[in-house]
């Protein structure tokens, strides 16, 4: 018995230090503008940190048009382009992404899955920039909106490969939670925490990520 708790310990503790954290901040102003009925069309800058906020890791933004087909499925096209900075170099990443989007609500409860292929155009494989890199990305968004105001949101995210040589492999996980107040009808911003841990390196990458967001629509 001693010994198998031993070894459990050993196994934890090589575990534990076969990490490695950072802490992060994704900082982004979203525009969006509704296009008839059905159409939507968003446009996002951001920009992220990360080396424990000593540095700009990310610089990109991203267009988007959503397509709602009903009020249970949507559709949708989204390009991202910027740049990339790993502290010796700086290039250029591009990126597109194609998906549905499911959704149910209960009162003030709802659920939304997002199912997204991604394609990178141009990206730097040595780094295993999942936001950028070819990968299939599955999240569920679980959110309250019955607070005067404010709405209280959380989700899961994982991506898999779609190499051939390792298809649906998962690569990556991301969880988020996040708080969002509205300022006046056409404006809100959020504040969230997000953690995200990538599979493919040894060791496995940690970030602990805050998340500041302002939204206005046009």
């Amino acid at each position: 018995m001693r010994i198998s708790l031993a070894v459990a310990l050993l196994l934890g503790a090589a575990q534990m230090f076969a990490q490695t954290k950072d802490a992060g901040l994704w900082m982004d102003v979203g525009f969006s503008r509704e296009m008839g009925d059905r159409f939507e069309l968003n446009v996002s800058p951001e920009i992220r940190l990360d080396e424990n906020l000593t540095r700009w890791s990310r610089l990109f933004a991203d267009a988007s048009l959503e397509y709602k087909y009903n009020k249970h499925i949507s559709l949708s096209a989204a390009y991202r382009g910027g740049v990339g900075n790993d502290g010796v170099h700086i290039d250029g990443r591009q990126r597109l992404q194609y998906g549905i989007g499911l959704k149910q609500k209960w009162n003030d409860w709802s659920v939304q899955y997002n199912s997204r292929i991604q394609f990178a155009l141009h990206a730097a494989w040595s780094d295993a920039d999942v936001d950028f890199n070819t990968t299939w990305r599955n999240r569920v968004t679980v959110k309250y909106g019955g607070l005067k105001k404010m709405d209280l949101a959380t989700a899961y995210e994982i991506f898999n490969s779609v190499a051939a040589y390792q298809e649906l492999a998962m690569t990556n996980w991301r969880w988020t939670a996040n708080v969002s107040r509205k300022i006046n009808k056409k404006q809100s911003a959020s504040l969230g925490y997000l953690i995200q841990r990538d599979l493919t390196e040894s060791p496995q990458h940690l970030d602990f990520v805050f998340l500041l967001s302002y939204k206005v629509e046009l």
